[in-house]
């Protein structure tokens, strides 16, 4: 077998492994894709903001806050 045949190979079960049928996908099959789109880029967005330096004075005053009993002036008491 030579290395242009094993490559073509490759390259074809590739294509058919993920080749889409648009025309074909339900309303659910839609809804899947959107919200796991939405999700990966919220994700994407919400690393780079935890992880980026300028932010770590921000998020750090924040560590403890939901163990802190005092109560805050905008609770009802």
């Amino acid at each position: 077998m030579s290395n242009d045949s094993s490559t073509a190979t490759i390259e074809e079960s590739t294509q058919g492994f993920f080749y889409t049928d648009w025309s074909a996908m339900t309303s659910h099959d839609w809804a899947g894709l959107i919200i796991t789109s939405v999700t990966f880029v919220l994700m994407v967005i919400a690393y780079f903001y935890v992880f980026r330096p300028k932010n770590k004075d921000k998020l750090e005053a924040q560590k403890y806050m939901l163990m802190d009993d005092e109560p805050t002036t905008t609770e009802k008491k």
